[in-house]
């Protein structure tokens, strides 16, 4: 990994776990996603875990979490949190999110937080994910992201978090 690389991720992880305690409230966000007891949910782009413990506990041991990063150093940061807090119902996985890798339909709900540029773009990305996803399944992102009306259809929105269903 590359110095550069190494210098971005130190900086993403001082403002996640430090200025993002202070003004923002991860529950409050997930709630807003729709994270319910027992589902199974996939996290994109983890970056240092942020969201990730407070993910676990909303679905409780009767339902997962799946949260991957290409970052080798976000994945490890985040498998620390989760020894750390002590929850078994998580796997973090590294792999970019546009060939996960993992079986189709898997997942109840997946989220997009505070991933705003991709590399290469979001439409291969949203492709992934509407295979991912279960007939139904939610699309949570935060934030304004072109989401193609032929994979996924509005339901609303709270706060920051724009909810979209798997068409299909």
């Amino acid at each position: 990994m590359s110095l550069t690389n190494k210098i971005h991720f130190k900086m993403m992880s001082f403002v996640h776990e430090t200025l993002y305690g202070l003004f923002r409230d991860p529950y409050e966000a997930l709630n807003a996603a729709g994270l319910k007891p027992g589902q199974g949910v996939l996290e994109v782009g983890c970056g240092p875990g942020f969201f990730t413990v407070p993910a676990a506990k909303i679905v409780g041991e009767k339902g997962s979490v799946h949260t991957l990063d290409i970052n080798p150093l976000a994945v490890e940061r985040v498998r620390q949190k989760i020894d750390k807090a002590s929850v078994t119902n998580v796997r973090a996985i590294q792999t970019g999110a546009a060939q996960t890798g993992l079986p189709a339909q898997s997942f109840d709900l997946t989220f997009v937080f505070g991933f705003a540029h991709a590399i290469g773009g979001m439409e291969n990305i949203l492709t992934e994910l509407h295979q991912l996803l279960k007939p139904a399944g939610i699309l949570s992102i935060e934030g304004r992201a072109p989401v193609p009306g032929e994979l996924f259809s509005p339901l609303g929105r709270q706060g920051r978090v724009y909810q979209f269903q798997k068409v299909g």
